[in-house]
């Protein structure tokens, strides 16, 4: 069967569950927004300023099970971004920045937009693809995808040279995505030991970090501080740890101005 690269892009997002773009459409990723506009699984978030977009990436990574997606042409695009992208790189939010590219198929050099966006994004991101085939559209967002989000998260960089994404071409099969089992936490010693500390402190507090969020929503850490009678606290990251109604606690924020004093209700 014969498949463009943006339709191929928009089939390998819905396979990993993501929800939402975000970007500013142009002239390399005009084929990429059409394609996305026929996915009734997929809403496309268009802003001002690409700067935005990647903020608001990196929040659906924190706060939702779906992965955050920044659509934008490279070089302009891609520089606008950064800010959004290396706060998730620090912070160890996963995201996903797709960008088109220049053309591959004609040998010309110094096209529109043309610079070494690898380069650029090696210090922003965990990993960076370019796609040089329709073969490798789906397989390359999996695995970018899985990089993404595997060990400590993080954005991830993925090139769709602009002739990939608007030329059709012989696709053999697609490949449904398979997503890892969720990796074991042997730590049934230390939760004891934490929480027989907790029921014996008199002023019982926890500080809750990034880590927590696989957990939240079958072990909120809060249940067991609350339990105790105790207080719950969380750095900037751990902050967004708690993305459910059921998870809600009162959760004092360190870390930020005025954060001692300050309770936030999730």
């Amino acid at each position: 069967m014969k498949r463009t690269g943006a339709w191929l892009t928009v089939y390998a997002l819905e396979q990993i569950g993501a929800r939402f773009t975000f970007g500013i459409p142009g002239v390399h990723t005009t084929e990429l927004y059409d394609a996305l506009n026929n996915s009734n699984r997929i809403t496309q978030v268009l802003v001002t300023h690409e700067g935005g977009a990647s903020f608001m990436a990196d929040a659906v990574g924190r706060l939702s099970d779906s992965i955050g997606v920044l659509t934008v042409v490279p070089a302009a695009g891609l520089t606008h971004a950064a800010s959004g992208i290396g706060e998730a790189f620090l912070d160890g939010v996963p995201m996903l920045v797709l960008s088109g590219g220049p053309r591959t198929d004609t040998g010309h050099r110094y096209q529109l937009h043309q610079m070494d966006t690898h380069k650029f994004m090696s210090g922003l991101t965990k990993a960076t693809f370019r796609v040089t085939s329709h073969a490798e559209v789906v397989p390359t967002l999996f695995k970018a995808y899985e990089i993404a989000t595997s060990g400590e998260p993080g954005p991830v960089f993925v090139e769709l040279p602009v002739n990939i994404l608007l030329l059709t071409d012989e696709v053999s099969d697609l490949p449904q995505f398979q997503p890892p089992a969720a990796p074991r936490v042997e730590a049934a010693s230390d939760v004891a030991r934490a929480a027989e500390l907790l029921a014996r402190a008199r002023h019982p507090c926890i500080f809750a970090g990034w880590g927590t969020r696989r957990h939240c929503r079958t072990d909120p850490a809060g249940r067991t501080a609350g339990s105790a009678g105790g207080d719950d606290a969380a750095g900037l990251v751990g902050v967004s740890r708690q993305p459910s109604a059921a998870c809600r606690i009162r959760l004092r924020c360190v870390g930020r101005p005025g954060g001692a004093e300050r309770i936030q209700e999730l």
